[in-house]
């Protein structure tokens, strides 16, 4: 059997001198960019709290019976707006609304963009009003008690648009 060779004092303070640095050496390059640290520690985008939805005139639209989905709110708030006008008049307006479990409107309607069509003021207030009584027409929404459950207090926005139905959304 060999005897263990001696190094030396330095090369024994060497070696415990790296051994403590190993870690630290190990982590070279991990964390050289802060938004790479920061995604790190920060937890990853929540699912979208609201709901959107495009509104156009759609007389052949029928009423779901049971809102079960939210494809079938937006389908609903289209079928309860009836614009009183002959012609298109390019006309938008976006409202946020929330709903209450059992499908009433929670709080006040509120207009968050309004988009002139034609300068005509008669225009103007029929489209408002047809705008106003759809709300009134889809309250109570008849939904799911589950979807009920789920969208309780969130956010919808519906954007009403005065114009022709694109054939890309008639599809759907």
């Amino acid at each position: 059997m060999r005897a263990p060779r001696s190094y030396g004092g330095w090369t024994i303070v060497l070696l415990l001198s790296l051994g403590s640095a190993a870690p630290a050496l190990a982590q070279v390059g991990r964390f050289d960019d802060p938004d790479d640290y920061q995604d790190r520690i920060e937890p990853p985008p929540s699912l979208p709290q609201s709901f959107n939805a495009m509104v156009w005139p759609n007389p052949r639209a029928e009423p779901p019976k049971v809102v079960d989905t939210l494809n079938d709110i937006g389908r609903a708030m289209q079928v309860c707006w009836q614009p009183g006008s002959v012609h298109y008049t390019g006309q938008e307006v976006t409202i946020r609304i929330s709903f209450k479990r059992n499908g009433e409107v929670l709080g006040k309607p509120m207009i968050t963009h309004y988009r002139a069509g034609e300068p005509d003021a008669e225009n103007r207030e029929a489209f408002t009003r047809a705008v106003r009584e759809a709300l009134v027409r889809c309250s109570p929404m008849p939904f799911s008690e589950k979807l009920g459950a789920a969208v309780a207090g969130r956010p919808f926005t519906f954007r009403f648009i005065d114009a022709p139905m694109p054939e890309k959304y008639q599809r759907l």
